[in-house]
């Protein structure tokens, strides 16, 4: 029963401390792909066009935009204290 707790953000990272980006980039993204989040920092968000904007195309970017709070808060959170007002600035996932 206590191995279900454990379960749930194993995959989390090691806090991002300056050094070896490229693995904890990989790393970061495996986690953010387990919380169904990756979609933000791999493709580009979708776009309203025209006066005829349908309720799905709505919905899709009021998704992508909860989606990439989400996002963007797990990985400021994964940076250490002394990274972490360098890159708050940052308003997308995509930008960090």
């Amino acid at each position: 029963m206590e191995q279900s707790g454990k379960n749930s953000h194993s995959e989390k990272p090691q806090k991002f401390k300056g050094e070896d980006l490229k693995c904890w980039q990989q790393k970061m993204l495996f986690y953010l792909t387990t919380l169904n989040l990756a979609n933000v920092v791999t493709e580009t968000v979708p776009k309203a066009e025209g006066d005829n904007i349908h309720a799905e195309t709505l919905n899709a970017i009021s998704a992508w935009q909860h989606n990439d709070f989400l996002c963007r808060n797990y990985i400021l959170n994964a940076l250490d204290d002394s990274l972490y007002d360098v890159y708050a600035v940052f308003t997308t996932a995509k930008e960090l």
